[in-house]
């Protein structure tokens, strides 16, 4: 063979013939026209459906019209049975044209005589050519529908929302992640209900804008669940078929949820707010410490002078009172020091010490004192700072009385469901004015305050931490009184009677996560 000459191209025959002669005559012909023919010959349908489930299927079927056992047209219903894509001709000793029309009717791709084989190989190329573009297209076919499917399954299980909407605004498709961060069905969206005006007006701004200008920089927008409920986003928007007519183009809008990040920012928050509430104890301990002092060596000085016992009741008190005001200093300090002194305390003579100082208000104001006095465990605790929670409390379910009302004392032996821990639990309730879910999620928030110029905004926060770090829990529930509706709210101290000792480990320890309860708000 010369470098000139092409190699004998290979082809795989299956040959429905029962005549040998013809069968060698056949192989011979392919042979001098280019084709190195591997012929495999069955005379029956058995043998055909055999040679059909073998490994290496024919790159054609060339079949005998006439067989004793067998025939071509019923090889065709084999060959169609069998759901293959393999160019069949039929062949016979006598074609008329009526055989002919019959054969390609029932699927044959072509007919050729065995006196005159010089249309074979022709019809042999052209339809081995044409398989091999159909066998080409169902490949590329079952590659797009593959790609579709990777790509499908992209776009569901990213964590990014996706939203398809006609140019009406009508949303006609969305992703999973859309689903969970907004509420929407499949059945929303095949009914036609969902917009993107009812999900987020913003989008339907800038819907309109992107016809007419480019797609806008991701911006933040609030888009409404299928609950109502309101949710803080960032959307970028896109246009999927610009050269579409104006009726006909598709928007994309990618959503991503800001929630977590929205909480983040508020955590980063509260955080400065304790770093600033840090420094000003510093700057207040530093500043009142002096004052003190010489109150203090004041009292002294005028104890040991002739007093009457009134007056010396007095002065007492006062001492008693200012050594309140030196230990809310130390306690406004917590975030630097703080003390691990406990002494066993009575709960409820720890509750009339405070309002025998507020009783004479009490009496101005016309609040009516309720007390349910069931307990009788003392606790070991930190009089003094126990003490500040509980006229913290007292004094807001004051303030929420400005007209009167009724205060609610009850004591209770209990377990906290949570730890398991036994203790005892005090409640403040009052039917004031009560609050309403915006001031409840920002309560033990530092400097958070309703009293406008007359609240610090860090009696609840202190008290917080101090129920904390006595490893207790702190919990409200309350109603704002409106239409007609009365309102009030309920303070829920717990304070386990267990004698918890603090080692320097652990208050470092707690000291951080005291932190990081009051920067939640929890």
């Amino acid at each position: 063979m010369s470098s000139t000459e092409l190699a004998p191209r290979e082809l795989n025959v299956l040959l429905v013939e029962d005549n040998i002669d013809d069968a060698f005559l056949l192989e011979r012909h392919l042979k001098r026209h280019g084709f190195a023919p591997q012929v495999t010959r069955v005379e029956t349908g058995p043998q055909m459906l055999a040679a059909l489930e073998q490994n290496t299927l024919p790159d054609v079927v060339l079949a005998d019209y006439n067989l004793p056992n067998f025939s071509g047209p019923a090889a065709l219903r084999l060959l169609k049975q069998s759901a293959l894509d393999v160019p069949f001709i039929m062949m016979s000793g006598a074609v008329s044209e009526e055989t002919a029309v019959e054969s390609m009717r029932a699927g044959a791709h072509d007919y050729v005589s065995k006196q005159n084989l010089t249309r074979l190989v022709p019809a042999l190329e052209r339809e081995l050519k044409e398989a091999s573009g159909r066998r080409n297209k169902l490949a590329a076919e079952e590659a797009l529908r593959a790609s579709e499917a990777r790509f499908h399954r992209l776009v569901e299980a990213m964590p990014l929302g996706l939203l398809i909407s006609d140019a009406s605004g009508r949303v006609i498709y969305a992703n999973q992640a859309v689903e969970r961060l907004l509420g929407c069905t499949d059945n929303d969206i095949a009914c036609g209900t969902l917009t993107l005006d009812s999900l987020c007006p913003s989008l339907t701004a800038a819907h309109s804008a992107l016809t007419h200008t480019a797609p806008p920089e991701p911006f933040e927008a609030v888009c409404t669940t299928r609950k109502g409920e309101t949710i803080t986003v960032l959307v970028g928007i896109a246009l999927l078929n610009p050269e579409a007519k104006p009726e006909d183009r598709q928007i994309a809008a990618f959503i991503a949820d800001l929630s977590l990040q929205k909480k983040s920012e508020e955590l980063l928050r509260r955080t400065e707010k304790l770093a600033v509430a840090g420094r000003l104890a510093a700057s207040i301990a530093h500043e009142i410490n002096n004052p003190l002092e010489a109150i203090t060596n004041c009292l002294y000085l005028a104890a040991g002078t002739e007093l009457s016992d009134l007056s010396r009741s007095y002065i007492e008190l006062a001492q008693n009172e200012l050594d309140r005001v030196a230990q809310i200093t130390v306690q406004t300090l917590r975030f630097y020091r703080g003390s691990t002194r406990t002494v066993e305390t009575d709960v409820h003579e720890l509750i009339e010490t405070v309002f025998a100082l507020l009783e004479s208000r009490l009496r101005g104001l016309q609040i009516e004192v309720v007390r349910q006095f069931r307990a009788t465990s003392s606790v070991m605790v930190q009089a003094g700072e126990i003490r500040q929670v509980l006229a913290n409390l007292f004094g807001n379910a004051m303030d929420a009385l400005p007209s009167g009302g009724r205060i609610l004392l009850r004591t209770a032996a209990t377990r906290d469901w949570r730890s398991g821990r036994h203790g005892i639990a005090i409640t403040v309730a009052d039917n004031g004015t009560g609050m309403d879910s915006a001031t409840l999620n920002r309560l033990f928030e530092p400097f958070f305050s309703t009293k406008g110029i007359t609240g610090t905004g860090l009696g609840l926060w202190i008290s917080h931490e101090i129920v904390a770090k006595h490893r207790g829990t702190l919990h409200v529930r309350s109603r704002a009184t409106e239409n007609g509706v009365a309102g009030g709210t309920v303070f829920r101290l717990f304070i386990p009677t267990e004698d918890e000792s603090y080692s320097s480990d652990t208050a470092k320890t707690e000291a951080k996560a005291l932190t990081r309860v009051v920067a939640t708000g929890a």
